[in-house]
């Protein structure tokens, strides 16, 4: 799924990204960027403002206002809404900084990019395909954090259904 995200909801692009969906973000984009941007790359606006989310809505563009105060809980408004999966699938995953493609590599090709002791822990790595990014990836100790923010929001969709 597409989504264009205002400023205010960094933290969201990010997480959607990690699940694996195309996401357009600018901290810095006006609401008249936004919603071009929503309307020529046929995305969903996710915004926390009710001005811009009125204003997309009266244009027929795919809006939704985004209320949660936690992480989680603004996950579980977006899956809810969208029918998402909150699922991790790493062949999927983009790069929550920029949003391309991240590609598998092995250890040896991250020498120097990675700190040593995770290269002594780990043995999968994903590189971004952005040549102005290459940010590298692995399932490191922050990895329990990832999935238990998933996990918590996946409960808050199923209380809410």
């Amino acid at each position: 799924m597409r989504f264009v995200v205002d400023g205010m909801l960094g933290g969201l692009a990010r997480w959607l990204r990690i699940l694996g969906h195309t996401v357009a973000y600018d901290s810095k984009s006006t609401d008249t960027e936004l919603l071009n941007r929503a309307a020529t790359e046929d995305g969903v606006l996710l915004t926390r403002d009710e001005e811009l989310c009125r204003r997309a809505v009266a244009k027929n563009l795919p809006a939704l206002l985004v209320t949660g105060k936690r992480e989680e809980e603004r996950l579980a408004q977006v899956a809810k809404s969208f029918h998402i999966s909150l699922s991790l699938d790493m062949a999927l995953t983009k790069c929550p900084e920029c949003g391309t493609d991240l590609e598998r590599v092995l250890k040896q090709d991250v020498l120097g990019q990675v700190p040593t002791t995770s290269l002594k822990l780990y043995n999968e790595f994903w590189r971004c395909h952005n040549p102005s990014c290459r940010k590298v990836y692995w399932k490191g100790s922050h990895w329990n954090r990832i999935n238990q923010t998933l996990v918590e929001s996946e409960k808050l969709v199923g209380q809410d259904s």
